[in-house]
């Protein structure tokens, strides 16, 4: 994959193609984000009790493998996860999710990770009380960092230049932790992007800070090939918490791609000059997209010796965010396959400033 540097290369998902089972053998995790519950005025992140009920009803009477932090986590060490697995979190820790999330998790007796604001818990009215959290760790919820600003701390360029850049990390980083290891007594071990939003830097300081994985907001199921410091979750918010939507998210299998490009994060060129996906078995797909967000689906070219879907003469990408990906239906599980990462396209004054290389 042309240019890319030692540390971005660990981005890529790579497949191992010599393992004794096939990756699509092995299982998958859906994981879901939920933010609010029974806030109406908040529709867009909010979920109706009404509608989580259902939900976990039928995550229940389906026997769906519901799994904690820990069994996640371990499974994906172990290379393979139990059929019809599901991972639930929540952003932020609004108070709405003591009051009325928590008592129907416990009701379904459903583990849950809550990725914690950590300017804001205990300091502002719209979230949890310490009192309240520390009742949640002692029930077995795992608690996880989602920084303490909660700024866009992956648009690089917003800052004067790298070493600022690096400043503005370590300084959340250990105002977070900071707090976190003096209200709960120990350090956090998971981590979820503010908004979503990553790049290769930012990424690799998760992991050199001994975090176990990291989680972002782009839609798909996790495999154990997936990076552990870009978990794709599933926003189950505003009309995505429909219930049509939520069994389609459930039905959804992870696309095993070898290699793609351009990189996540930061683009180096706007537009690219392709994009491309090598994957695992093209011949067991059909109907075959790519997606784009700011341009929608685009009937891709195939090239079936190579396991490669490409698309040639990119437009030039006009949105700040966008994410790319690939679908198809798997001709084995007539399941939808989706592989999605997010880019980032800096404004044209900053778009030549190399601040995230990792080469110095």
């Amino acid at each position: 994959m042309r240019g890319l540097t030692p540390a971005v290369l660990t981005l890529v998902i790579l497949v191992n193609i010599l393992a004794p089972c096939r990756a699509s053998e092995k299982g998958f995790v859906t994981v879901l984000i939920y933010h609010k519950f029974n806030e109406p005025e908040s529709p867009s992140t909010s979920v109706d009790l009404k509608t989580f009920d259902a939900q976990l009803r039928y995550l229940k009477e389906n026997s769906f493998n519901v799994l904690s932090m820990e069994q996640f986590l371990s499974y994906m060490k172990k290379g393979s996860f139990p059929p019809r697995s599901v991972l639930i979190t929540i952003d932020d820790g609004y108070r709405s999710v003591y009051e009325y999330a928590y008592p129907l998790l416990k009701k379904y007796g459903f583990p849950f990770t809550v990725f914690l604001y950590m300017e804001g818990i205990g300091r502002y009215p719209d979230y949890m009380t310490i009192s309240q959290l520390r009742e949640l760790l002692k029930q077995g919820v795992t608690l996880g960092n989602h920084s303490y600003s909660h700024k866009r701390l992956a648009r690089a360029y917003r800052w004067k230049g790298r070493n600022d850049y690096l400043d503005e990390l370590k300084r959340d980083f250990e105002r977070s932790e900071s707090r976190f290891l003096k209200l709960f007594g120990e350090k956090p071990k998971v981590y979820a992007y503010p908004y979503g939003e990553y790049n290769g830097l930012y990424r690799e300081i998760i992991k050199e800070r001994g975090y176990l994985a990291s989680f972002t907001q782009d839609s798909g199921a996790v495999s154990s090939e997936t990076d552990r410091f870009l978990i794709p979750r599933n926003p189950i918010v505003g009309t995505w918490a429909e219930m049509k939507h939520f069994k389609g998210v459930l039905k959804t299998e992870p696309f095993y791609v070898i290699s793609f490009y351009p990189e996540p994060g930061i683009l180096k060129n706007n537009p690219p000059s392709e994009i491309y996906f090598d994957v695992d078995n093209l011949s067991d797909y059909k109907n075959t997209g790519i997606y784009i967000s700011e341009l929608g689906w685009i009937k891709p070219l195939l090239n079936r010796q190579k396991n490669r879907i490409f698309i040639k003469k990119v437009p030039k990408l006009k949105r700040e965010i966008n994410r790319i990906g690939i679908t198809g239906v798997n001709k084995k599980t007539g399941k939808k396959a989706l592989f999605l990462y997010m880019v980032i396209s800096p404004p044209q004054k900053t778009q030549s400033q190399n601040l995230l290389s990792t080469e110095h």
